[in-house]
């Protein structure tokens, strides 16, 4: 029997619409994430960074802050314009583009070895995985960073929405890199940031 390829509604750029609409808001990077983040990824002025998933931009303009290069994505419209609103005092150093990295092709400006971070907060695992992280690895330099803000799933409650993932598939995630840390950014060890360093 041949297995049909579902797409979950949460893959698709109207259930996003509709939460964003509705004033769904990720919350916003507080400062120890912010500091975890900068360390483990080596942050210098100057990187160029990607956001995959950047809702409304908060993460982004951080980078921004800290003197990089950024690139944000989502594939919902409606984050995008609020983005775009929010966070236009930053110039060419900071844009915003609608696209679905599941379905669309590759953007120009992703050019292959040339990307120093590529960050997924709370947006991950709603990618086609195995596609995105080939793709990823192409894009990052040889030292590049693929960093990820997640929760773990089984510190989430059951009715959980957007649950996070399974500890098998966080130790999936170091395959094909050539170091793999993780670290807690919550008392009850649920929300944490995954580091990939060095595409192989």
């Amino acid at each position: 029997m041949k297995r049909l390829n579902v797409v979950h509604e949460r893959q698709t750029p109207e259930y996003w619409n509709r939460l964003y609409k509705a004033g769904y808001r990720v919350k916003e990077p507080e400062a120890f994430e912010r500091q975890m983040f900068r360390n483990y990824a080596m942050v210098k002025s100057g990187m160029l960074a990607v956001d995959v998933g950047c809702g409304r931009g908060h993460m982004s303009a951080v980078m921004a802050k800290w003197g990089l290069m950024v690139l944000a994505y989502d594939f919902s419209i409606v984050a995008i314009e609020d983005a775009l609103a929010s966070h236009a005092d930053y110039g060419d150093q900071l844009s915003f583009v609608r696209h679905d990295f599941d379905g669309d092709a590759i953007p120009p400006e992703l050019v292959p070895g040339t990307v120093d971070i590529i960050s997924c907060r709370h947006s991950f695992e709603f990618l086609d995985r195995a596609r995105f992280l080939g793709d990823a690895r192409r894009w990052l330099t040889s030292s590049g960073v693929l960093q990820i803000t997640t929760h773990r799933a089984k510190r989430m409650p059951p009715t959980a929405e957007h649950p996070g993932l399974r500890d098998e598939e966080i130790e999936e995630l170091g395959k094909g890199w050539r170091h793999m840390t993780t670290y807690g950014l919550d008392t009850g060890d649920s929300l944490i940031g995954i580091v990939l360093r060095g595409p192989r």
